[in-house]
């Protein structure tokens, strides 16, 4: 399952660039499998980078994946054609970026607020053990 549908890859593409995207054989009309096969490509990318973050495969993608997915997908298709690759290079530039992000844990993958949070690291530093055997007073006159 990829994290992004044709539809909403068709929806981010202007129609006239869809055709020269995707039609390969002169039928003048997309290529859905192309655009299927952009989209397993971009989704695959992006587990190599959450996979050590989140488990996979992931039963409801937060919406930031379906953006990144789409992006590094528009990317694969208009630098295969010959297009500006440093327009196109910037939006997947953004996206690795992001993805390095969350699998350092620098950025949440997209918690949207439902469900339980769990505080991972309190910040407190534990106190709590036996009494000192070494202490300032019984360490007086050595």
């Amino acid at each position: 399952m990829t994290y992004a549908t044709v539809a909403q890859l068709k929806a981010g593409i202007p129609s006239g660039d869809l055709v020269l995207l995707t039609d390969f054989e002169g039928a003048d009309t997309p290529s859905d499998d192309r655009l299927t096969q952009a989209l397993d490509d971009a989704t695959a990318e992006i587990n190599t980078y959450i996979a050590k973050a989140v488990t996979l495969p992931l039963a409801d993608p937060p919406h930031i994946l379906t953006v990144i997915c789409r992006d590094l997908a528009m990317h694969r298709l208009y630098v295969n054609l010959g297009h500006d690759a440093e327009v196109y290079g910037t939006l997947r530039k953004d996206a690795i970026s992001t993805l390095k992000s969350i699998a350092k844990g620098d950025t949440s993958i997209g918690d949207d607020g439902d469900g339980d949070t769990e505080l991972t690291s309190p910040g407190v530093a534990m106190t709590d053990g036996p009494a000192r055997q070494f202490t300032r007073d019984s360490l007086k006159g050595f």
